[in-house]
C-alpha cells in the first residue's frame, strides 16, 4: 500500500531544516575529530567500498554537498566525478569541510518561505536530471551525509578504531551540555 504524505508544513519550516544543516555540520565534525585520531595509513587504506576509503569519502561529502549548492544557486560545479580528490591532506579538507558547513548554515538562513519551496532543477554527474524542491535539496543533504558517515564509520570498525557516534539523540545532548537551544 501506497501513503501520500503531506510535506508542505515542514518544507516551510526554516528552523527544521537548519536544525538539519546544523546537526550534519556537528556530525562531520565529530566523524573528523576521530579521523584526525586515527593512523594515517588507516584513512587512506583502500578497502573493499564504493568510495574507496575514509579520505576518498570524506571528499565525496563534500563534493556532493557542493554540487547540490551549485544546483540550489543555478550555478555550474566543477566536480566530474564522485571520487575526486581535490586537497591532498586531512587539514586542508578539514578547512574546506568547515567553511563549506558553514555556508550551508548561511545559506539556509538566506532562504525565506517562497525560496524553499522552490523547485530546483538538477543534472548529476552521470547525467541523470531530475527536480526537487530546495528544502527537499537540504534535507537530501543531511540524510546523504548519514549515509555516508554510517559507510565511514564502518571502516573505522575495519581499521579496528573508535566510531563516532552521530545521531541526533546525541547531537541533541551535546547542545544541551553546552546550553544551546533544544532541537525543534
Amino acid at each position: 500500500m501506497t501513503e501520500v504524505f503531506e510535506y508542505g508544513v515542514v518544507m516551510k519550516d526554516k528552523n527544521y531544516l537548519r536544525a538539519l544543516i546544523d546537526y550534519n555540520a556537528w556530525a562531520n565534525a565529530e566523524t573528523y575529530r576521530l579521523v584526525a585520531e586515527m593512523p594515517p595509513e588507516e584513512v587512506t587504506k583502500k578497502r573493499k567500498t564504493p568510495l574507496q576509503s575514509i579520505f576518498v569519502s570524506l571528499h565525496h561529502l563534500l563534493n556532493v554537498d557542493r554540487i547540490w549548492l551549485a544546483h540550489m544557486q543555478g550555478e555550474a560545479h566543477n566536480i566530474t566525478g564522485l571520487r575526486d580528490v581535490q586537497y591532498e591532506n586531512l587539514p586542508d579538507l578539514w578547512q574546506a569541510r568547515q567553511a563549506m558547513d558553514r555556508t550551508l548554515h548561511d545559506y539556509v538562513d538566506s532562504l525565506d518561505e517562497d525560496a524553499l519551496e522552490e523547485i530546483v532543477d538538477y543534472e548529476l554527474i552521470g547525467g541523470n536530471k531530475g527536480s526537487l524542491s530546495r528544502a527537499m535539496c537540504l534535507t537530501h543533504l543531511a540524510t546523504h551525509g548519514s549515509y555516508h558517515r554510517g559507510w565511514i564509520s564502518d571502516m573505522f570498525g575495519q581499521a579496528d578504531c573508535q566510531q563516532p557516534s552521530t545521531d541526533i539523540p546525541v547531537y541533541e545532548r551535546a547542545l544541551r551540555q553546552q546550553g544551546g537551544d533544544p532541537l525543534p
